[in-house]
């Protein structure tokens, strides 16, 4: 129970993270950036490319973990999508920081980040089903023997490319993002790993 507790818990931090980024004005993180530039090039709903993706990244993570396909990773995909739903268009609804001074919206960023990196060296830790895109970076660095902030940022170079080549929306947040997720998770999962759960 104490285990599901934190899984929960890790998720909904995560997304809190992760609304206070896009809020903060400065570019869509890159997965985002990716799925809006799919969307303009196609027609086809941001969300819909958003389960698309994770679909295509099951089968991903199952090759270079050498396992089975993963069917439970949908569990975190709708507990992700409910939490993304409740803080973006409920809690934080009524902030609007595209007009806000540079220095706002970088703060709000950097903040919105670290929560949202602590949530995931948070959730991960349970060993509990991770979301595909968050277990893809984990496969990686176990497949090649690379450390988690490696792992990261060279999944975050790559879609970030992809979103460039998609026409998303891509920008200084995109940037930030790519670089400091990874040794942001890296941070918290090195100091999670002391602690039991």
């Amino acid at each position: 129970m104490k285990r599901i507790f934190i899984y929960i818990s890790g998720i909904a931090i995560t997304y809190l993270g992760t609304s206070i980024v896009v809020k903060s004005a400065l570019g869509a993180g890159f997965w985002s950036a990716l799925f809006v530039g799919l969307h303009n090039q196609t027609g086809l709903p941001s969300g819909l490319w958003f389960g698309l993706a994770q679909c295509i990244i099951v089968f991903i993570n199952a090759f270079l973990n050498k396992s089975s396909i993963e069917y439970t990773a949908i569990i975190p995909i709708l507990i992700e999508s409910a939490f993304f739903t409740l803080w973006l268009d409920y809690a934080l609804r009524h902030v609007h920081l595209e007009s806000a001074p540079i220095a706002v919206k970088g703060t709000a960023f950097i903040v919105g980040l670290i929560i949202a990196t602590l949530g995931v060296a948070l959730y991960i830790q349970t060993k509990l089903t991770r979301s595909p895109v968050d277990e893809l970076f984990l496969a990686v660095s176990a497949r090649f023997q690379w450390r988690i902030s490696t792992s990261q940022i060279s999944v975050a170079v790559i879609v970030t490319l992809l979103a460039c080549w998609a026409g998303g929306p891509v920008g200084l947040g995109t940037l930030l993002a790519m670089l400091l997720m990874g040794p942001f998770v890296e941070f918290w999962n090195d100091r999670f790993k002391k602690i039991a759960i």
